[in-house]
């Protein structure tokens, strides 16, 4: 579909301005009637280019996968409204309609950046972030298949929290969830059975898509330029402040991908956990719980350390209290200033020395 949208009524939608256009959609902000009330709500819509098949069985067979693949809630993930279709110049094409996002891509964000380039502890940020998403869902049986800077965006906080924390920051989104599940469900349901065999979901490609795009944010440049977004990339050529376990956790994940089908990292969560130098522990932010609202349970290990620390701190405490109590003042000496020295004299040597000679040093002086 090459027509625009802007200023139509579709399927309960009334398209404002274009946002972006890709290969196979064209986004779209809008506003959704309310069926009760005839009220807008704001949103966003995605309309697919792709038109539907025309047999409505296989029509509806993609809505369901689709909105399968859209229903995975979680902090950082786009949240999906609705799944449905739209009819223009009598054929149907796929919308899908998210909350309204009011900020940036980083992709827009990158190109504001000197030298293009985020800091490392902000580009390992975005990687916990979407990596606490990505594990979402993977939970699902699912994978997003199309992670880039394009569909990470920036969102600015609302009003609301504003009022409720006037420092928060913009949350970290990922978009373009389901783009992957319609482009093989039409192409499947185009070829045939015989020809359009579904491709198993693969955490893999997620892997990779999450590689390339952190090697994006710290400005990696292929070595090659027919190597494309699939280079090993001498980050530390560029900047040698970037640690050097990033770029080897890095270059593992997008070399072994490319050279064959071995998972170079089990999970997503695993990956991160590397980003950030411990391989032992995925991290326990709230991006990596469910829906990223929760904190997962920290790890077990070195976790019988806590209650003895505790306890060792108490009975410091307690000690240092008794001792202050037990302290009697009337032994304690003032110290006074030695003149002569410029050193501190305590105030008992001041009053020996003010009372005169000694008896026993004067009778001496007599005996001379």
């Amino acid at each position: 579909m090459s027509r625009d949208l802007t200023g139509k009524t579709l399927g309960g939608y009334r398209f404002g301005e274009t946002l972006a256009k890709g290969e196979h959609s064209t986004v779209y902000a809008a506003n959704q009637t309310q069926a009760e009330t005839g009220d807008e709500k704001p949103c966003t819509v995605r309309v697919f280019l792709d038109e539907l098949p025309k047999d409505k069985a296989a029509c509806d067979r993609i809505v369901r996968e689709v909105e399968r693949a859209t229903k995975v809630s979680h902090k950082n993930l786009v949240s999906v409204w609705e799944v449905g279709t739209i009819e223009v110049k009598s054929k149907r094409y796929l919308l899908i309609a998210t909350e309204p996002l009011g900020g940036q891509s980083l992709k827009a964000r990158l190109a504001t950046q000197p030298g293009h380039v985020l800091p490392v502890h902000v580009a390992l940020q975005v990687a916990s972030t979407v990596g606490g998403a990505l594990q979402a869902i993977h939970a699902q049986g699912i994978s997003h298949r199309r992670v880039s800077s394009g569909s990470v965006f920036f969102v600015e906080p609302t009003d609301a929290e504003r009022k409720v924390d006037f420092e928060a920051e913009d949350r970290i989104c990922l978009v373009d969830l389901g783009t992957a599940t319609f482009l093989d469900a039409l192409s499947s349901a185009s070829n045939g059975p015989k020809n359009g065999n579904r491709k198993p979901e693969k955490i893999s490609d997620d892997l990779h898509g999450l590689a390339s795009l952190i090697v994006e944010t710290l400005g990696g440049v292929p070595t090659d330029p027919l190597q494309g977004a699939r280079a090993v990339l001498p980050l530390r050529f560029r900047d040698s402040r970037i640690p050097a376990h990033i770029e080897a956790v890095l270059q593992k994940a997008m070399s072994v991908a490319n050279a064959s089908d071995e998972k170079p990292f089990d999970s997503i969560g695993v990956f991160v956990a590397a980003l950030f130098g411990d391989v032992s522990h995925v991290p326990t932010i709230a991006a990596w719980s469910t829906d990223g609202s929760e904190q997962w349970v920290p790890p077990q290990k070195g976790s019988g350390l806590f209650w003895p620390a505790i306890l060792s701190v108490v009975a410091a405490l307690g000690f240092g209290l008794g001792y202050w109590l037990l302290d009697e003042p009337t032994n304690q000496q003032t110290a006074l200033p030695d003149l002569a020295s410029g050193r501190q004299q305590p105030e008992s040597d001041r009053n020996h020395k003010d009372a005169g000679p000694p008896k026993d040093a004067h009778a001496r002086s007599e005996v001379k």
